[in-house]
């Protein structure tokens, strides 16, 4: 019998830092009203369990040529399988990101622009998904090559000297 290797990327989560921290408070909340209002309490660790437990991610199995981009809500993965007939290689590209931030009491906003590098898979049929995001280069491709390895495949820096950050 053959064992799958299944390879399990979990990419982040699909809430914001503004939302997991309001969850936390909300679970706090939730486990004082305990004692009190029981159905309350259960209502608010639900919901705080939710949004901490929201994940995304990419699910790759080697032996049987398919992967599956899912959402998880408290553990529990959710998306469809694809086939795919090869992987040609792991390759890292680079994006910018924006944020414009106000300020509460005045009509001022800061625009703060990031390098982001990203780390996608290239399957034969030219098929890409995305796999990794990091700040850090270094940190990307160390994380691609532990994947790469795992996959069998090359992997390829396609950014330019002058945006490693």
């Amino acid at each position: 019998m053959v064992t799958s290797k299944k390879i399990d990327i979990r990419y982040g989560s699909l809430f914001p830092w503004t939302f997991r921290f309001l969850a936390v408070l909300v679970l706090i909340a939730g486990l004082s009203q305990l004692v009190d209002r029981p159905f309350l309490s259960f209502a608010l660790l639900l919901v705080g369990g939710f949004i901490l437990s929201a994940a995304e991610g990419i699910v790759i199995d080697p032996t049987e040529k398919n992967y599956r981009e899912y959402n998880s809500f408290f553990f529990l993965k959710s998306g469809a399988k694809v086939k795919y007939s090869g992987i040609e290689k792991i390759f890292v590209g680079t994006s910018k990101t924006k944020q414009q931030v106000h300020t509460a009491y005045t009509n001022n906003s800061s625009i703060f622009e990031n390098m982001q590098f990203n780390g996608f898979l290239k399957f034969n049929d030219g098929t890409k998904i995305k796999l990794l995001s990091k700040r850090k280069k270094e940190d990307l491709i160390n994380a691609l090559n532990k994947i790469a390895k795992l996959l069998d495949v090359p992997v390829e820096d396609n950014t330019s000297v002058g945006e490693s950050l």
